[in-house]
């Protein structure tokens, strides 16, 4: 596989992780992730483990009546991916984003093309004040 090549599927894997998101679909995000990954939010504690990182996005998706995460940039470098995005919630089901987050994203793949890291930047406390629910376990 040549470096384009692992990085056009680098990118592909993080958008279909994206798009579980916008599916509310837990299930289609972790199958792109390695069982030992890892997830690291600014400025809290990193939560570690597939089963771990699957509970907290599934507590996210309870409250949420609709998501979108809007792509402004992605781009791959090596095994690296970072997106600009712009993350919509609708808590309420009425249709209109509540929230819309700026986020930036960082996921490191493996060589077999499985998220390991995913790291986000983010005002978390506009995510708080927003309606957020907590990303603590």
């Amino acid at each position: 596989m040549t470096n384009e090549q692992k990085i056009a599927r680098n990118v592909g894997v993080v958008r279909a992780f994206l798009k579980g998101w916008d599916d509310r679909d837990v299930d289609a995000c972790m199958a792109q992730c390695t069982e030992d990954m890892c997830y690291l939010n600014q400025p809290l504690e990193a939560i570690h483990g597939k089963e771990n990182v699957r509970k907290m996005i599934a507590s996210i998706f309870v409250p949420a009546k609709k998501v979108e995460f809007k792509l402004v940039n992605c781009f791959g470098h090596e095994n690296k991916v970072i997106t600009e995005r712009v993350d919509q919630w609708d808590w309420i089901g009425s249709g209109v984003w509540q929230m819309e987050l700026k986020v930036c994203g960082m996921f490191e793949l493996t060589e077999n093309g499985k998220i390991i890291e995913w790291r986000e930047y983010y005002d978390n406390d506009y995510w708080t004040n927003n309606g957020g629910p907590s990303l603590v376990l």
